[in-house]
This record gives C-alpha cells, structure tokens and sequence, in this order.
C-alpha cells in the first residue's frame, strides 16, 4: 500500500496516484459502475454538433474525448487535458486502436486544469467525467478558467460522484463503497489501490446545491442538475451568456 496522504491530498499526490491506476483504471470504472459509464458519457455529450470545438477536461484515458471524437466523425476537433502523463499514455493508445484518419483524432495536452485558458481559441463545449472532485483545492481557479475559455454562449457538462443527500442512500452508498468497490479496487489494482480515496473525494467537494450555487457564482446560466443512480451520480450542465452582462 503506497503511503498517499489521501485525507486532504495535494496535486502532486492526486497525480501520482492517477499514473499508478492509469494502467487498469478503465476495467476498474465499468466493474464499479455496474456498466452504465457508457450511458452517463452519452448524456455528458448530448448537444454536441457538427463543427464544435470541444474540451474534456482531466480527460484521463480518453473516454470522453474519445466519444466526442467519434461522434463528430471529423466535423469539429477535440482536445484533451490533462495532467497525468500515465492517462494521456493510454488515451493515445485506445485513440490509436480506433484507427481515426489523422485529423480526426483527439489532440491531447498534458497540462493543468488551473492553467486554463491553454489555447488562444476558445471552445464551444467544455465537458469532464469524475474529474472535479479531484481538483477540490483549485475549484475556484478551474471554473473562472472553463469560463474565460469558452466562446459566448458555450455549454459546460461535467459528470462527477457526488455524496448522496438521502440519508437512506447515502448509508447504503457508504457501505457499498467500503465494501464491493474496495474488493474490486484491490483486485484490479492490488497495492496500489487507495482504499476509501473515492468515498472521501465525494464527501470533502461541494454538495449538488453548493455546487449549483458556485457555477452560478461564476457566472454560469441555466445551471441545472440531473442525478443518476439516486444522487451518486450528478451531470452539471450550464451556459455561458451568449452576450457579457
């Protein structure tokens, strides 16, 4: 078991321990999602259109991206940020085996998320998938940067685990992470699995209606929530003002 400070980590801790997973950390997200990753991505991607410019941020090993890249078939161009190298290692491979024409393919930056604007050409589309909570210490930083990066009138969907509020689900969530996702996490990983890491993201980031509240804050309209498998799950989606207010 590697000694990761999980309770409050850093970036540099949450990059090391994403390269350690990248290896095995697809298989690890269809076991524990029970399958249904792939239809969250569908949701996450629903307005794309011909000709969008699109970020998936902290692409990780491409899913989203990857989708993006094959549902636009060449018409528009997709970029993916991130800041494990270990990650975008396999984006670049599972992109390969898709065998897209050249410029089809996603592009991939190995750069951080608080770093953004990354491009001088803004996006029409800014999505991520089980990224933001992560990125707890940098939240504020992260979002006014997806903001100032996108064109006027661009959307943002991001897909993340959040703590249940039922209290109900939020018992049963607690015992089915403490229990059949660490088996699936030492089996698939071993050692390097970080044990309650998943469990204590969800809890330490923004609950649903906080988390409304700082999209609002940053100047995000339309901002609305929908929840999947009774609140663990929870797909962000907003505007930016076609015209500055």
């Amino acid at each position: 078991m590697h000694s990761w400070k999980l309770e409050n980590p850093d970036s540099a801790t949450i990059r090391d321990m994403f390269d350690r997973l990248a290896p095995r950390y697809d298989l690890f997200n269809h076991l524990t999602s029970f399958g249904r990753a792939t239809s969250w991505r569908r949701h996450t991607l629903a307005d794309l259109q011909p000709g969008m410019r699109v970020l998936d941020l902290g692409c990780g090993t491409g899913d989203l991206a990857l989708e993006a890249a094959r549902l636009l078939n060449g018409r528009g161009e997709v970029i993916g940020l991130d800041f494990s190298p270990q990650m975008l290692a396999f984006a670049e491979k599972r992109s390969g085996r898709m065998r897209f024409r050249p410029e089809h393919r996603p592009r991939f930056l190995l750069r951080r998320a608080e770093e953004l604007p990354v491009e001088p050409e803004p996006y029409d589309v800014v999505v991520s998938g089980f990224v933001l909570r992560n990125l707890y210490e940098n939240i504020d930083a992260i979002l006014a940067g997806v903001y100032r990066s996108l064109k006027p009138g661009g959307k943002i969907s991001f897909l993340d685990i959040t703590e249940p509020q039922n209290p109900l689900v939020r018992v049963m969530w607690q015992f089915y992470m403490s229990t059949i996702v660490v088996l699936y996490g030492k089996v698939v990983f071993g050692k390097d699995y970080p044990l309650f890491y998943l469990t204590q993201s969800a809890h330490r980031f923004l609950n649903r209606p906080k988390f409304v509240q700082k999209l609002q804050a940053v100047g995000f309209r339309g901002v609305r929530a929908r929840s999947f498998m009774f609140g663990v799950i929870t797909l962000y989606q907003a505007s930016k003002p076609a015209v500055a207010n």
